[in-house]
């Protein structure tokens, strides 16, 4: 009894249909999405003439020459509320630096100086994301320090959250790791 063929091509025919497949699910699997464009310059105008029209049809266009990429950015100088899951609420000021570095004044004392100052970096990517981490001393009965790694969203122009967790290493060797909460409004 003779075989039945394939109606789907032979090896050659499935292996381009393949390698057409593998190459379109490449394609998607590395398509980014690209950021909102926004319009630098009034749209042109331009008017037609249909072969079926009596009068002339305006049609507005924006040339890609006139649009250009938003890209919202933290730098400036932001109010904060932190919350870490075994500490009160506590407010501050954030810093982010034109440079990608930040600082973080937090935990106003009786004098109205922060108890402590953190430093570290930040980076903003598609859509108003955030990732920021900077290290801090533990004030206290029990010190060392904070390693504290967020990820957020710009919500607008003037305000962001952002969740995370703080590492806290002891000078007495301890360690722990708490979950934290921050938001912020811009100020300057």
């Amino acid at each position: 009894m003779p075989k039945k063929q394939s109606t789907t091509g032979g090896p050659t025919a499935r292996r381009a249909v393949g390698v057409a497949l593998a190459a379109g699910f490449l394609t998607l699997a590395v398509a980014a999405p690209q950021p909102a464009l926004a319009l630098t310059a009034e749209p042109t105008a331009t008017t037609t003439k249909s072969a079926t029209a009596t009068t002339p049809t305006t049609v507005t266009t924006a040339s890609t020459a006139t649009m250009a990429a938003t890209v919202p950015s933290p730098v400036g100088t932001w109010s904060v509320t932190t919350q870490e899951s075994d500490h009160p609420a506590s407010t501050g000021t954030l810093f982010f630096y034109a440079d990608h570095t930040l600082r973080l004044e937090a935990h106003p004392g009786p004098d109205g100086k922060p108890v402590f100052i953190g430093t570290g970096e930040w980076g903003s990517g598609f859509g108003g994301t955030l990732h920021y981490e900077f290290t801090h001393p533990l004030p206290g009965t029990r010190t060392g320090t904070a390693y504290v790694e967020l990820d957020g969203i710009l919500t607008s122009s003037t305000a962001f959250s952002a969740c995370g967790l703080t590492k806290r290493v002891y000078d007495d060797g301890g360690t722990e790791t708490v979950t934290i909460v921050m938001t912020g409004t811009k100020t300057a």
